[in-house]
């Protein structure tokens, strides 16, 4: 998932022509189809001298990354790529500018994995000065009384692969302006499947519906056991209400 206003992907399965700008990339965990496009975006990064770039991953797995980069230059026999991998643990964050701020938590998957939420550092009036005219306000703060105060705003969550279990751990969640979330499995016989590998099935995000007041969910990672048509219209039947999050399916079909 690309945000370009920030230069910024969430996890790299695929090499995208929109993903060589990026220059923050958060890798959540190991499996190929989250880190596939690591190479190319890092190769053609070099080719068109675009500058250092930096990678955010599970400690146990920066490490491969770096081995990873470190192979692809060498088989083209160039200069290392100008890419640095950070290891980030749950709770530390990372700042993309004074205003944007990256913050990590674990996810519930069968292997170490790493959501990430984007939150927006703003300045505002403190709530007890709320009424006052501006006259008033400017004499409180010549008179050195601080005036405003910074809030952070839950804009996006990111939860990569991941049960439901962090839904309800991660209180904050619910009020994200934007939940990008799995939803893997939707058939009731897939139920066991998806709680012992740790993803998402539809009704886990049923049961979730009434505690969210996101504006937006947005769904990916449908299995291949289900064929994208009927799916999507299973998934609108069962989340789509009124009053409820709008539903974004990125899900793509397989070739």
């Amino acid at each position: 998932m690309l945000l370009p206003q920030l230069r910024l992907s969430l996890d790299a399965g695929f090499p995208l022509r929109a993903f060589v700008p990026m220059e923050h990339v958060v890798v959540s965990h190991g499996h190929t189809d989250h880190l596939a496009g690591l190479l190319p975006w890092a190769a053609q990064r070099q080719l068109q001298n675009l500058g250092p770039a930096r990678v955010y991953s599970p400690p146990a797995l920066a490490p491969d990354l770096q081995r990873l980069l470190d192979l692809g230059a060498a088989m083209e026999q160039g200069k290392p790529y100008p890419v640095k991998v950070e290891p980030v643990s749950p709770g530390e964050q990372v700042i993309l500018r004074p205003d944007m701020v990256l913050r990590f938590f674990p996810t519930t998957h069968w292997t170490p994995t790493l959501g990430v939420g984007l939150f927006w550092r703003k300045r505002q009036l403190k709530p007890e000065l709320a009424g006052l005219g501006g006259e008033e306000i400017r004499q409180l703060r010549e008179s050195g009384l601080e005036v405003v105060e910074t809030v952070e705003v839950p804009l996006l969550a990111y939860l990569a692969d991941s049960g439901p279990e962090v839904l309800y751990r991660e209180h904050w969640l619910a009020q994200v302006e934007v939940l990008v979330v799995e939803c893997t499995f939707l058939r009731p016989q897939d139920r066991e499947r998806a709680k012992r590998f740790g993803h998402m099935h539809l009704d886990d995000l049923r049961q979730f519906l009434p505690h969210s007041h996101n504006r937006h969910w947005v769904l990916m990672h449908l299995s291949r056991r289900h064929r994208l048509g009927p799916a999507t219209k299973t998934i609108r039947q069962v989340l789509a209400r009124e009053g409820g999050p709008h539903l974004h399916l990125l899900n793509v079909e397989w070739p």
